[in-house]
């Protein structure tokens, strides 16, 4: 009997048990489901419900941050007591601190929200503390440790270190940026932002990585600085690029004549750095061809009458005679109808020479002389419709095959199926000796263009 009686109790305080969890797990969801509201009203019910509840004060907090402070504050005090390892709330409080003037509290908050949590929030939030106290050093320390926690875009923190000092070399130090992750995030920021003085130096530590994932943003720097003019550091990176592989094309070298790219079009164009560019053109377009190598550009007679159909940047040598020979055949495209090559300047706006009409139904060798002008070490190669007076759009294709360029012999230049068109000078500060020899470049001999 006692051992019954003693399993009946037993019995009866299981039930009990699994009673009270139930009816607290039916509260906890009543609960939850009123905190999902979003609400004000719902969420005071759920604090009803749930007392316990840290994420609810804190919830609480942010809805009545406007409409009633003192409220706000008192529940992210609850919600700290409820939780002290609530960094995000101690965040909060320090930050509203210092909003009320309360540096010594604000501080207070920050740091213990940074000793208790060791991931980026609070790392963040104390260099943005003290760079609005204009406390370098203590910016620095937190900065640092951000860096070490971040992860996605960092440009905010780069913004920040930035508005402190344009001394790159000096950032890179303090946020000690070796780490590959970091490299790369630095050097999208600096592609970004334009600053192409510590691009190169940058883009240089990364490739050094040798990461298959760092060439988009190394291509993208590589961009920037063909888009400044900056010839010799674009053609760094490209260089290094096709030593490690990351690219499928040789080294380019102005100096000994290795100035185009890919001129069998053996691989498909990405339009990015020296590579060929494909612009989208409605009524134009493209195809590979594989026996033998080249590419087709075919034209439906609905593209417009005047338009770019392939180019590529070339790094060249400034006050230097070319000749550019290539294997072409048309089909469909008379003669004079308005297709040929042209080289441009680097803007794309002025042009520089102008080639022959391209026409012809059996394969046969073009050949385009050019010279550069004075402090340009690049230029556009641009192969260009611009509908002839008296005709009808073209529709058609051409093929080319086998493009070689070529440094000519100085002296007398001569163009073959070519002509050269005046331009007008854009002449950059940074060079003094193209400044210099910017009077001459009106002198109607040989047009010159300043890039």
């Amino acid at each position: 009997m006692p051992t019954r009686a003693a399993w009946c109790v037993l019995t009866a305080v299981i039930v009990a048990v699994f009673a009270l969890v139930g009816v607290w797990t039916v509260r906890m969801a009543w609960a939850d489901s009123h905190f999902r509201q979003d609400t004000l009203a719902g969420t005071q019910e759920a604090i009803q419900l749930e007392p316990d509840s840290a994420g609810y004060y804190a919830r609480l907090s942010a809805l009545t941050q406007d409409s009633d402070p003192a409220r706000s504050k008192q529940a992210l005090e609850s919600a700290v007591a409820l939780n002290p390892r609530d960094s995000e709330s101690w965040v909060e409080l320090g930050l509203r601190a210092e909003a009320a003037g309360d540096l010594a509290g604000a501080e207070r908050d920050l740091l213990r929200a940074a000793n208790i949590d060791k991931q980026y929030l609070p790392s963040w939030s104390l260099a943005n503390y003290y760079f609005r106290r204009g406390e370098a050093e203590k910016f620095w320390f937190w900065a640092h440790v951000a860096t070490t926690m971040a992860y996605g875009d960092q440009a905010p923190l780069f913004n920040l270190c930035w508005k402190v000092t344009s001394d790159s070399p000096m950032i890179e130090r303090k946020l000690d940026i070796r780490k590959a992750d970091l490299e790369a995030n630095y050097l999208a920021y600096l592609t970004s932002q334009n600053r192409v003085e510590p691009l190169t130096r940058a883009a240089v530590r990364l490739l050094a990585w040798n990461r298959e994932a760092d060439q988009p943003v190394l291509m993208a720097a590589c961009d920037r600085l063909i888009l400044d003019g900056r010839a010799d550091e674009a053609i760094q990176i490209w260089n290094k690029l096709a030593d490690l592989r990351g690219i499928p094309y040789g080294k380019l070298a102005p100096a000994s004549g290795r100035s185009l790219t890919d001129g069998d079009f053996r691989a498909t164009p990405t339009s990015q750095g020296f590579d060929w560019q494909l612009p989208n053109v409605d009524g134009a377009g493209t195809l590979l061809d594989e026996q033998p190598a080249g590419l087709r550009i075919s034209f439906s007679g609905r593209q417009p009458e005047n338009c770019d159909v392939l180019t590529q940047i070339l790094p060249v040598m400034d006050g230097a005679n070319y000749e550019l020979r290539f294997l072409y055949r048309t089909s469909g495209i008379a003669a004079e109808t308005g297709l040929g090559w042209r080289i441009m300047d680097l803007d794309g706006s002025k042009m520089l020479a102008q080639g022959g009409s391209l026409a012809s139904e059996s394969e046969r060798e073009g050949r385009f002389s050019f010279r550069t002008p004075a402090c340009a070490r690049l230029v556009r190669l641009t192969l260009s419709y611009r509908r002839a007076l008296g005709t009808t759009r073209i529709e058609g294709y051409i093929d080319l095959h086998k493009l070689r360029l070529a440094l000519a012999e100085n002296g007398s230049h001569k163009l073959e199926g070519g002509q050269f068109c005046p331009v007008s000078a854009r002449v950059p500060t940074r060079h003094a000796e193209c400044v210099r020899q910017a009077a001459f470049l009106s002198q109607p001999q040989i047009p010159h263009q300043a890039i």
